[in-house]
């Protein structure tokens, strides 16, 4: 990247709630709660003729808990946090140049050097750049325009010293191969 890019970015919904059913569900506890839900549907299938109303009406609560009633809590969630927290009203600016990546929204304004960059997910909606385990920058990869694979292979290429924890779908940006 020899010149900075810099593209100004709106936090949408659909990378929002992206960003929390994949932060929610691929954790130690989002594993548990999904393997509990189908372990209750599946009791509900095997036990259906000899289980009364009641045993089935707890075993259909169970397993729709973590597969079906938790996602659409958690985009509800998505949705009000987006309306109304400040943060997300203003729009955020991103430069991605060969230092790292420059961060500003208002007033602030923070760089986000290469070595800082412990994780990357990219998913279909955002792309996630994590400075801790729990800290992540979520960019929406529909906002980053015509250049978000040039971007995401950048990104990618420029923290491979430094050695970040890589979702598998960008594997591939490593080589420049993600291009389109």
């Amino acid at each position: 990247m020899k010149q900075a890019n810099t593209k100004s970015v709106r936090m949408t919904y659909k990378a929002l709630v992206s960003y929390i059913l994949n932060t929610n569900y691929r954790s130690a506890s989002g594993v548990m709660g999904l393997a509990i839900s189908f372990g209750s549907l599946a009791a509900l299938i095997f036990t259906w003729n000899k289980s009364n109303l009641q045993n089935k009406l707890v075993l259909l609560a169970v397993g729709l808990l973590f597969t079906v009633i938790n996602p659409l809590v958690l985009s509800f969630k998505a949705f009000r946090q987006l309306k109304l927290s400040p943060s997300y009203r203003k729009p955020i600016d991103y430069t991605f140049s060969d230092e790292g990546i420059g961060i500003r929204q208002g007033e602030q304004e923070f760089t986000l050097t290469w070595d800082m960059i412990v994780r990357l997910m990219l998913t279909k909606s955002m792309l996630a750049i994590y400075t801790s385990r729990v800290h992540a920058f979520v960019i929406p990869v529909s906002e980053l325009g015509d250049d978000s694979a040039k971007i995401i292979t950048s990104v990618v290429q420029f923290t491979e010293n430094y050695g970040p924890r890589l979702s598998g779908n960008l594997k591939a940006y490593r080589t420049g191969k993600g291009i389109k």
